[in-house]
């Protein structure tokens, strides 16, 4: 696969105009062909395109109708309808849904509120699955928000990232306090743990989050090593990239991450405020953002979720919103 694009512009993007007069920010800048292109920036429900403002109350905390404003958007998981959100400062998680135009607020269950809510993702049943890293759980919902049961092994001492396996029966829970990641049934019932801490192949520092390639094999922010752990589905050791250090290509912070239709890996630096893009094989393709508050760019950039479609959502937590972007084929003529 080629590189994107020559070192010496990998942060500069370009911002163009539309026959209509609006302005069009895309990375990288001509004459290089467009690759990543700015969207928008979400808040509310409208942003996301449900028009209605319609808030379902599925705890015991009244929200009402009014428009709801993100505190601090951390871990996100998006599918072809809806968007998962959770807020470490309004202790909740959001669901936006698209098709039914609704917005899902989930407080956790009954007379047990999250305490810090990390991440999300849902299964093939629209069961959702939410780390509470506090409390030490994994809280399961259906699909109408309602709870279910919780997941809470022994073994898991600080859940933050999860994942579901590509064959849909299994959950992976990234434990940052053991630097491992324990396996369960999505029931809760407990099957192993992956890896130890270390700082060799197959063990971790502090890890975060991870994401499940359509083949199985699962990608890894093994955060305080400062690189890409990638195991097969059964947690054995592939490959590794990425390192400590301040110039492209390393990491600072590395945290969310999420592979695209190519299997191109994305990575969050909440260190560095940037979205680096890899190839499979680890080699660096290109970076998007910096430091700051306007479109594109970010303040604390913490998990990522891409669509099979190749749209990019990206929690931009400081700046209290979620940020929507588009890998483009630059094949292809824009109309």
């Amino acid at each position: 696969m080629k590189i994107f694009l020559s070192i010496g512009i990998f942060l500069i993007a370009t911002v163009c105009l539309h026959a209509k007069g609006a302005e069009r920010l895309v990375w990288p800048s001509a004459p290089d062909p467009a690759r990543i292109e700015y969207i928008n920036a979400v808040t509310t429900a409208k942003d996301i395109g449900i028009e209605k403002g319609f808030f379902s109350k599925v705890s015991d905390f009244l929200f009402g109708d009014e428009e709801r404003v993100l505190s601090s958007p951390f871990g996100i998981h998006s599918d072809r309808e809806r968007v998962y959100v959770t807020d470490i400062s309004s202790k909740t998680l959001t669901v936006f849904d698209r098709k039914e135009e609704e917005v899902i607020i989930i407080e956790g269950p009954k007379n047990e509120r999250f305490l810090y809510p990390v991440d999300v993702v849902s299964d093939s049943k629209g069961n959702i699955y939410v780390s509470d890293s506090v409390s030490a759980k994994v809280y399961v919902f259906d699909q109408e928000g309602d709870f279910s049961h919780t997941i809470a092994p022994k073994t898991l001492l600080r859940p933050v990232g999860v994942a579901i396996s590509a064959d849909g029966k299994r959950l992976y829970i990234v434990d940052a306090l053991s630097s491992q990641i324990h396996v369960t049934t999505l029931k809760g019932k407990f099957l192993r743990s992956i890896g130890r801490k270390g700082d060799g192949p197959g063990e971790f520092n502090r890890p975060t989050y991870l994401d499940v390639g359509g083949d199985g094999k699962l990608y890894v922010s093994d955060s305080m090593n400062h690189r890409i752990q990638i195991l097969d589905s059964e947690g054995n050791f592939i490959r590794t990239f990425g390192h400590l250090s301040k110039n492209i290509g390393g990491f600072g912070s590395p945290r969310g991450i999420s592979l695209d239709s190519d299997g191109n890996i994305y990575v969050s630096d909440t260190l560095f405020n940037v979205i680096q893009i890899f190839n499979p094989n680890g080699e660096l393709l290109m970076l998007f953002g910096r430091y700051g508050s306007s479109r594109g760019e970010f303040a604390l950039p913490m998990d990522i979720s891409i669509l099979p479609d190749n749209s990019i959502y990206v929690s931009d937590t400081n700046n209290k919103r979620l940020q929507l972007f588009k890998r483009l084929d630059p094949t292809k003529k824009r109309k």
